[in-house]
């Protein structure tokens, strides 16, 4: 993602699609701008590769953590490579770093901006999270649009939301999102993107290694089985089950797997105030380390009726 200044042809926009547009206006895209990072990833600049994008596919995947540093120090000891740093998206306070699979599909971890908090990023400091965590994922799909009025079917809550922009050489620039509330699967239900006429982010990201497999598990009655239906999209396995996520690929230092049975998924503000209350959806934790219970002092036994009474 990039700037969202509108230097392109304009759309019919919403008023959810304005107030997200102001959650974005403070992203620093790929060149690193307005980071403090010493890292060279940062640096524009990249040779881009070329790479066949296929649609209806898995497109990314987002492991979140509690602090951005560590958590990119972790990843680069266990795969032996470094994510690039993307940028901040400052209106939801969280700070982004990718890298790529072979071919098309990627990786992207996502912590809290210590220079901008956010709903997302305030989220992840008071987790408690331990490490990187599966978050969300999602599908590559041409029809991103479209398909907001064809989920309603499904017991789905659509919230679309179009990105307008422009290219470091001024060509203006799309990109669409399709989240789907009113499920109580959190980030094992998939988002669709559409990155229309954007670059896409794989083309200039350090490669980690092969994707060896993203696994979906879901109760047989869960909703996502008969979308995924409806779809067709591929490039990852859907089983029924208990509710549970799993990745797979190969590294420098060699397979890497994230798992988890609970993914808390983006949701952004302001829907709700638009759109009122969503059906059908019980919040969703995230896999939590709580605080440990403090040990309690001894209570002194005795004749609760010896205690004089107080007077008013």
């Amino acid at each position: 993602m990039s700037d969202s200044d509108d230097d392109g042809p304009k759309a019919e926009e919403t008023e959810e699609d304005a107030e997200m547009k102001k959650l974005l206006a403070g992203f620093v895209d790929e060149t690193g701008a307005d980071d403090d990072s010493d890292s060279s990833d940062s640096e524009s600049g990249d040779e881009a590769r070329e790479i066949e994008i296929e649609d209806n596919v898995l497109d990314h995947v987002v492991l979140a953590a509690a602090d951005f540093e560590s958590a990119l120090e972790e990843f680069t000891e266990k795969t032996g490579v470094a994510p690039k740093i993307a940028g901040a998206i400052k209106g939801l306070g969280i700070k982004t770093a990718r890298v790529s699979f072979e071919g098309s599909s990627f990786l992207e971890i996502i912590a809290p901006d210590p220079k901008s908090g956010g709903p997302i990023g305030n989220l992840l400091k008071a987790s408690g999270i331990s490490g990187l965590k599966p978050f969300h994922w999602a599908i590559r799909n041409e029809r991103a649009e479209p398909l907001k009025d064809e989920v309603n079917k499904f017991g789905y809550t659509p919230d679309h939301i179009s990105m307008f922009g422009a290219k470091e050489d001024g060509t203006p620039r799309k990109w669409e999102m399709l989240y789907l509330y009113g499920h109580k699967m959190g980030g094992i239900t998939p988002f669709y993107i559409n990155w229309a006429n954007s670059d896409h982010p794989c083309e200039t990201m350090p490669i980690v290694g092969d994707l060896i497999g993203v696994k979906v598990t879901a109760p047989s009655d869960d909703p996502v089985h008969k979308l995924i239906a409806h779809t067709e999209s591929g490039g990852f396995s859907l089983e029924e089950g208990d509710a549970s996520f799993e990745l797979k690929f190969d590294s420098p230092e060699g397979e890497i797997t994230y798992e988890a049975t609970k993914m808390v998924g983006f949701r952004f503000p302001g829907f709700e105030d638009e759109n009122g209350p969503i059906d059908g959806e019980e919040p969703t934790m995230p896999e939590f380390v709580m605080p440990a219970m403090p040990e309690l002092l001894p209570v002194e036994t005795g004749d609760y009726d010896d205690i004089p009474a107080t007077e008013g």
